[in-house]
């Protein structure tokens, strides 16, 4: 098109949008753009997270991975609007932007197609990331941008006005979106149709985003001064802050960012991967960018730096737990206080998930807000507003690639939240240390040295409590995408007794004895009096059974498998595979005895959708990672596809053991929308060594089996009035705080 006729075109279209620059509509309209934008770009996130969860596997890293790919695509955006304000040229800024505008919306609906679901369980991480980038990439790329170049355009137009609170706005529309989700969105519409709407109202945020780049351009003329001839002047380098002040741009997002990951993954390894614990810390990280850009004076540097150092050594004195409580019990007994009933448990919060998330999210959110508030002491005038959310959106993606791709290498542990503490710790100090440092508080070397003692002190518990936590005795460790798994053994010094134990985070996923006499005998949840034991021990089958454990562990319900059987397990992390043919030898001592064993790498859904009918006697579902609950495995289609594979009168055993979870009313909804009778099997910890206390629910139409003898005396049948009335969980509904088992003093622990 000829340069004419694209200029009448631009000056029509900008008579069309433009308002006229000297009433409030141009602000209303950025901030508009600025709302709709941020919402959608917090709405997308829980929304395709939800989607690629299941065919990952359902555990913590799959929503971090995500996180990720997230804030590294907000570096991209915030880089692209940084070029474009930089340019200068405003009618190429108005062409380049209208066209990424038209290509994103050209690549919806964001739904991943089913082609995108993983063979097996190796490289996740990038095949997430490669999934997000082709299904949401580009339109999310777009709307990242939206914040720095609705602020630049509003600055060129209102020169007399600050275009910071349009980012405390920006924060409003994602908090916004991360409420909304969890508590609307998610209950009311099924996932596909969530990525519909989703789509439908980025097409409107584009012709919204468009028509004020066209009429932004008409404003500002034709083209402006560029940078190079600014800097001749002197006028651009006079403004520029400091390399140390640029260099905090950086640092401060990514320890807030570091903090937000690490804090989400621990909420999420000892619960659920579910969007409600995605985006409770991500909410409140957002809530602290909202008071603090909104307006400097909700700041509190003073108060929020010294209740910062409090809770972080608070949650420290947590962590190291039994140690602590033991001191205390001491001094509460020389001061005489144990006879007034005073107790203080901190090894107690470590068993009480509602305290204890109280206590992990106060304290991200106090980290949060300092980070955040000394962010915006130093942040530039708005010549400079660009490079200042460029670098700050460098930090918050350096924060995620050291959390979900250096940690899981580097480290054998989630180490990265004591990292973070740690450095949270030193911030808030310092940041005492530079506000008190010339008040009467510190006004001479007695009470510098004094102060200094004190918190030195504190700075050593600190560390204490990082190595209470992360260092063990462990023979073996090993760490992955899917979790950290550790080799520990008990009673080497006696033969009989030497037992190996495989430990996935907090929890024991299985042990075996190492002497010769008794290694093949099956321990902790599996041994013979527990359900699963009793349902492999008592199948009233004439022939070989053939038997599907989802989950391996250390392979120990192999220990049941006998000459012409079938086993095949189901596990999704490579590193439990090695472990368990490496370290145990319960699945070759069942290839010894004649039975054949296999392994099936992968989500257990994905790889049995793959498979024809196998026409097991029996399942076993075993999956969980530390207590959290891969809710896809547990829902109504997941059943219809392990029913696809069982035979008529074959056995679903479930592992309900948790400490938080009671998930009765969700397998009972099950069996009872399938028609399956309910049985209940418990066995009961002991002190003898390798037992464990277990907690199975059978479900099966094999009457020989539920009438007989033994499953009679060690178990029961449930009843629909045994267990609390919830909806039935689906691929598209699942509701945890229905199932949470509440302490005492919580409200409605009763109902």
């Amino acid at each position: 098109m000829p340069r004419s006729a694209t200029a009448r075109l631009f000056n029509h279209s900008a008579d069309v949008f433009m308002p006229d620059s000297s009433t409030s509509r141009f602000a209303w309209w950025s901030a508009t753009t600025i709302f709709l934008g941020a919402f959608l770009l917090f709405q997308v996130q829980p929304i395709i997270s939800k989607m690629i969860l299941p065919w990952f596997g359902g555990g913590p890293a799959v929503w971090t991975t995500c996180m990720l790919f997230f804030q590294m695509l907000l570096l991209g955006g915030y880089a692209y609007s940084h070029y474009l304000v930089s340019s200068r040229n405003l009618r190429r800024q108005t062409i380049i932007h209208v066209a990424l505008l038209v290509l994103a919306a050209i690549t919806l609906p964001i739904t991943p197609d089913a082609s995108w679901k993983p063979i097996d369980g190796t490289q996740p991480a990038i095949r997430i990331l490669l999934l997000l980038a082709a299904n949401v990439g580009l339109p999310y790329f777009i709307l990242s941008s939206t914040g720095p170049l609705v602020q630049a355009w509003y600055a060129r137009v209102y020169t007399n006005r600050s275009p910071y609170r349009l980012y405390a706005l920006s924060n409003i529309g994602s908090l916004g979106a991360l409420l909304t989700y969890p508590f609307i969105v998610e209950p009311a519409l099924a996932t596909n149709s969530q990525g519909v709407l989703w789509s439908v109202c980025f097409v409107a945020y584009a012709i919204l985003c468009g028509g004020l780049a066209i009429a932004s351009g008409r404003v500002g003329g034709t083209d402006q001064p560029s940078a190079d001839e600014e800097a001749e002047s002197g006028a651009a380098n006079a403004e520029l802050p400091p390399l140390d002040n640029q260099l905090a741009w950086v640092m401060l997002p990514a320890l807030a960012s570091i903090m937000l990951l690490a804090i989400t993954n621990h909420l999420c390894q000892d619960v659920a991967v579910v969007p409600f614990f995605w985006v409770v810390p991500l909410g409140l990280y957002l809530i602290s960018f909202i008071i603090c850009f909104d307006r400097e004076v909700w700041y509190l540097r003073r108060s929020f730096a010294i209740v910062t150092v409090c809770g972080l050594f608070f949650l420290c004195l947590t962590l190291m737990g039994s140690e602590v409580d033991s001191q205390l019990t001491d001094l509460w007994g020389t001061l005489g206080w144990d006879k007034a009933g005073l107790k203080l448990k901190f090894d107690d919060l470590l068993d009480d998930i509602v305290a204890q998330s109280f206590v992990y999210l106060g304290v991200m959110f106090l980290v949060c807000m300092v980070c955040h508030g000394e962010l915006v002491r130093i942040k530039p005038v708005p010549r400079h507003l660009t490079r200042f959310y460029l670098m700050v959106s460098a930090g918050g993606a350096l924060g995620g690639l050291f959390v979900a791709l250096v940690c899981p290498v580097v480290f054998s542990t989630h180490i990265e939240m004591g990292i973070g503490i740690g450095a949270a710790f030193l911030l808030a100090v310092g940041v005492l240390a530079d506000a008190f440092w010339t008040t009467w508080v510190l006004d001479n070397t007695i009470k510098k040295c004094a102060a200094f003692t004190f918190v030195f002190g504190m700075l050593l518990i600190v560390v204490r409590a990082q190595f209470e936590a992360f260092t063990s005795d462990y023979v073996l460790v090993t760490r992955n995408f899917y979790g950290t798994l550790s080799i520990d053994e008990d009673d080497i010094e006696d033969p009989l007794f030497h037992i190996k134990e495989l430990m996935n985070g907090r929890i024991l996923h299985g042990s075996q004895f190492q002497h010769e006499a008794k290694r093949r005998k099956a321990t902790t949840y599996y041994n013979e009096e527990s359900g699963v034991g009793t349902a492999l021990q008592r199948f009233p089958a004439a022939g070989p059974k053939r038997v599907a454990t989802v989950g391996l562990g250390t392979g120990t319900i192999g220990s049941y498998a006998e000459i012409d059987d079938f086993y095949c397990f189901y596990e999704i992390n490579p590193n439990v595979r090695t472990l368990a043919t490496k370290e145990f030898s319960y699945l070759s001592d069942a290839e010894e005895r004649g039975a054949t064993v296999t392994i099936e790498l992968g989500d257990a859904r994905i790889s049995m959708e793959r498979q024809t009918p196998q026409h097991y006697d029996i399942i076993a579902l075993d999956a969980f990672s530390g207590d959290a609950i891969p809710a896809h495995l547990l829902t109504k289609e997941s059943f219809d596809e392990y029913l696809r594979h069982l035979n008529d009168d074959g056995i679903i055993a479930v592992h309900v053991s948790n400490r938080h979870l009671d998930l009765t009313p969700v397998v009972g909804g099950l069996a009872e929308h399938f028609g399956l009778p309910l049985t209940r099997i418990e066995s009961e910890e002991s002190d003898y060594v390798g037992e464990a206390s277990s907690d199975w629910l059978l479900l099966t139409k094999n009457q020989a089996f539920l009438e007989d003898e033994v499953v009679l005396e060690r178990g029961w049948p449930v009843a629909k009035d045994d267990y609390k009335q919830i909806p039935m969980w689906t691929d598209q509904f699942s509701n945890l705080f229905q199932i949470l088992d509440r302490p005492e003093w919580w409200p409605q622990a009763k109902e």
